[in-house]
């Protein structure tokens, strides 16, 4: 199959951070980092270390899941005084039945409102935002939760990538099945998993898409999943500056995307695509069924 390789760029656009990590961020205010774990030392270390990063920006810090709240033991060398944290409402804890059960079974738009109403009362109660672990397995392990668990990681990254001071870490077991872990994997900017689970990231960006990685026949399948359950509401533009490559079959799932976005309005804005892309786009025929805008990657000032 054809491969066609995003050429260099003297562009050098303000993305948001994205790729695969070895260790947690320290402080981002939309930072959403998805944490595959199977050693429990190495995991607890983790997330310690996000959770110091956020107290140590101000933040608010919540913990759920009974996995994630266990890693707060023994964590006073990292947070300083963990009891003192919870008693003044610095730290919070609760179950995952709490948090995304409590109204019924698990619904991406309740839990944006849900996560949104926790951040503003962080800000409004003199925080710089609110820090988040959740420990989602349990949600992951329940075949009836995992399509919608998805979109809620959807959703949640436009929540964070909007600016609105939450950030993130989902945890996930390792022992989920690959399929399920590729998926979560896939729509987070921040990775840390094993590298084969998922060659992409499709993420949000301030008001855009963004999709970075690379896509051949064999992911194009599960990018087209993730672009038709991503929130579409205001997105006009998918930045392609970081896709590294893409072959017939991912641009025929980029293709299908676009030609299925809302009838009547401007066509989507495909940015930072390379030269051969374009040219495929054309060869291919798929200008005719899915008409997109080409436009260059943003151009960030020099200081």
């Amino acid at each position: 199959m054809p491969l066609f390789r995003t050429a260099g760029s003297a562009y050098a656009p303000e993305v948001r951070s994205h790729g695969s990590v070895t260790e947690p961020p320290g402080a981002g205010s939309a930072d959403h980092l998805c944490w595959v774990h199977d050693d429990d030392e190495a995991f607890d270390a983790a997330v310690r270390e996000f959770l110091a990063g956020g107290l140590a920006h101000g933040e608010r810090l919540l913990c759920v899941g009974a996995r994630a709240i266990a890693t707060l033991d023994g964590a006073d060398a990292h947070l300083g005084d963990v009891a003192g944290l919870r008693a003044g409402g610095v730290l919070e804890t609760m179950t995952v039945a709490e948090a995304y059960a409590a109204a019924g079974p698990l619904a991406a738009d309740r839990q944006r409102a849900f996560y949104d109403a926790a951040t503003n009362r962080a800000l409004a109660d003199g925080y710089r935002g609110l820090r988040v672990v959740a420990d989602l397995s349990e949600l992951a392990a329940a075949p009836e939760h995992r399509d919608e668990l998805v979109r809620w990681e959807q959703v949640a990254d436009e929540l964070m990538a909007s600016g609105s001071g939450m950030s993130a870490m989902c945890a996930y077991r390792g022992d989920l099945p690959a399929a399920v872990l590729g998926n979560v994997l896939a729509v987070h900017p921040l990775v840390h998993g094993p590298s084969h689970l998922t060659p992409f990231q499709l993420f949000f960006d301030d008001d855009r898409l963004a999709l970075a990685g690379s896509v051949d026949t064999f992911s194009a399948d599960r990018l087209a999943a993730l672009l038709a359950s991503t929130p579409r509401g205001s997105v006009a533009v998918l930045d392609l500056t970081d896709l590294e490559f893409v072959d017939v079959a991912g641009c025929r799932a980029l293709a299908g995307w676009a030609a299925a976005h809302p009838a009547g309005g401007a066509p989507l804005e495909f940015r930072g695509a390379s030269a051969l892309l374009r040219r495929a786009w054309r060869l291919l025929g798929l200008d005719e069924v899915a008409p997109v805008t080409f436009a260059e990657p943003l151009v960030v000032a020099e200081a």
